[in-house]
């Protein structure tokens, strides 16, 4: 349980990573008073990433970055938001607020950047100090454990479309129904555009169609003579970690189409033929997740359309992380694991149990 006082600081229970994969081990660590830019934040709920996995062999991090909470502290320049309210933070923790990038709304490339998982004060904790300039106040109705995952999930998608310039008269394509995915479908009906839900299987077809898609393709079909006759795309999202066929999606692009990916692939990107590619002006890019401005527009954008990922809940505890990481890392995850912190006196009747147990 996490003891605070606001003049010495705060001792903080959080979750670290040990040497053994994804085995965590509970851990306490202090947090010196609040400077005058910084919030202390009780944690609610965290979603559990994939990215999250590829720092868990890095031992004593505390792991987490999409954290909701409700406020408990504001240093004394901090004016946007108050004690109690519910917010959010992410991948970006800080900038340097002073370069052209961040004077432009674009603070997420600021090459001064602190991201995620540098320092402590991540979101597999019971608390958290963070600067509350990059803290992000949760829409009325949209509840802890749903607004954890829009922090990244919700943001990556969101700025993938958002700066592609998307409109309504557009066909986008969804490719990979995860964690990403079935929020990029959400988000691209809501839009207004007509959207395809493309995978490798027909496994997810139905619940694609619920999360928004007008029709769905599977990728396992794309022989030359379906991608000829198949309707093209303005606008493709890839959202998954694998190797494609970048030929194949590229030729399913209008002209001045764009292909974006942000699923890592686990190998290097090759193209074929270069000439359509260049002679149909046509687009591959990459994106990350949003930056302040992109966080505050997706979370108006979710609470205005009713945009909720689907989740499965585990206790935020040492024990309760290992199961989602496993969870997650077996491909079970439909679609978005959420750490649900329990409340001060059952934080510490679970801790006893999974102490007798480990």
């Amino acid at each position: 349980m996490t003891v605070s006082t606001s003049s010495s600081g705060y001792d903080i229970t959080a979750y670290a990573t040990t040497d053994k994969q994804f085995k965590f081990k509970k851990i306490e660590y202090h947090a010196d008073a609040l400077t005058d830019y910084q919030v202390y934040i009780k944690i609610k709920a965290c979603g559990v990433c994939h990215t999250d996995m590829d720092f868990a062999g890095i031992p004593d991090t505390v792991l987490g970055h999409e954290a909701v909470g409700e406020i408990v502290e504001t240093g004394s320049k901090i004016t946007s938001i108050k004690k109690g309210d519910l917010v959010g933070f992410a991948y970006m923790k800080e900038s340097c607020l002073d370069c052209l990038l961040c004077h432009s709304g674009d603070d997420i490339m600021c090459r001064k950047r602190k991201m995620f998982p540098e320092g402590l004060n991540n979101g597999y904790a019971h608390g958290a100090v963070c600067d509350g300039r990059f803290v992000y106040k949760i829409p009325e109705g949209i509840e802890a454990k749903h607004a954890g995952p829009l922090m990244c999930a919700g943001s990556t998608v969101f700025s993938a479309i958002y700066n592609a310039n998307v409109n309504p008269t557009h066909r986008i394509a969804i490719v990979g129904i995860g964690g990403l995915g079935h929020l990029g479908l959400q988000f691209a009906r809501a839009w207004g555009c007509h959207v395809t839900a493309i995978s490798h299987s027909r496994d997810k077809e139905e619940e694609a169609l619920k999360f928004g898609a007008h029709e769905y393709l599977c990728s396992k079909d794309f022989t030359p003579e379906f991608v000829e006759k198949t309707e093209k795309f303005d606008f493709i999202l890839s959202t998954v970690a694998v190797d494609h066929d970048y030929s194949t999606f590229l030729n399913l692009l209008v002209p001045n189409g764009e292909f974006k990916l942000v699923g890592i692939p686990p190998n290097d990107i090759k193209f074929g033929p270069v000439l359509p590619f260049l002679l149909d002006q046509k687009k591959f890019t990459g994106a990350i997740l949003g930056g302040r401005k992109i966080n505050t527009l997706l979370l108006k954008f979710a609470a205005r359309h009713n945009i909720r990922p689907q989740i499965e809940e585990f206790p935020l505890s040492a024990q309760g992380i290992e199961d989602a990481i496993h969870h997650l890392h077996a491909g079970k995850a439909r679609y978005r694991g959420v750490l649900i912190a329990p409340d001060d006196e059952e934080v510490e009747k679970v801790e006893a149990v999974e102490e007798a147990q480990r």
